[in-house]
């Protein structure tokens, strides 16, 4: 171990742990079957986004989020520190859209041979979701996938492929 120095020691020791996502999901889906481990990993995958997003939120030292268009340059945010391009703006007063223009999700779900089992932006949906509720309550996050190849199937457009809108829905009256 002394020939390695603290980055290197550092580095090594993520690697080990990143293994654990991998791992554990393997072993929950030969413990409890592939929809249960799918499940699990998508409630995680949701607690995650809630957790990156308050990170980015504080390390851009990003203002107050109190309306969908103070929520959107941080997910523009997030999805380049996830090195996923996307596109996005606007979309009325309470939403935006956002475009991702090249389907990374979609493409791992194809090489691992998984098109007939799984749809491709399960556990996206869920980040983003986290993601929203980082910051509003859940009840007035709606996320809706726009477009986006129908599982089992090959892209017909790339450029039509993972799009969403994000609506920030009124708060409940009190009482």
């Amino acid at each position: 171990m002394r020939r390695l120095d603290a980055e290197e020691r550092a580095r090594l020791l993520l690697e080990c742990w990143w293994a654990h996502d991998g791992q554990w999901f393997l072993k929950t889906a030969a413990a409890h079957g592939l929809e249960e481990a799918m499940r699990l990993n998508e409630a995680a995958i949701e607690s995650i986004g809630r957790i990156e997003m308050r990170r980015l939120h504080a390390a851009l030292d990003a203002p107050p989020v109190r309306t969908a268009g103070d929520l959107l340059p941080l997910v523009l945010a997030a999805q380049d520190l996830m090195g996923v391009p996307v596109e996005g703006g606007p979309d009325g007063p309470d939403g935006f859209w956002l475009r991702e223009t090249e389907c990374r999700v979609w493409a791992m779900t194809q090489a691992a041979g998984l098109e007939a089992d799984t749809p491709g932006c399960r556990g996206s949906m869920r980040r983003r979701q986290g993601w929203a509720t980082a910051f509003f309550p859940v009840d007035r996050v709606r996320w809706e996938r726009t477009s986006g190849p129908p599982m089992g199937a090959a892209p017909e457009d790339a450029a039509t492929l993972c799009a969403y809108r994000f609506r920030l829905l009124p708060e409940a009256a009190p009482g």
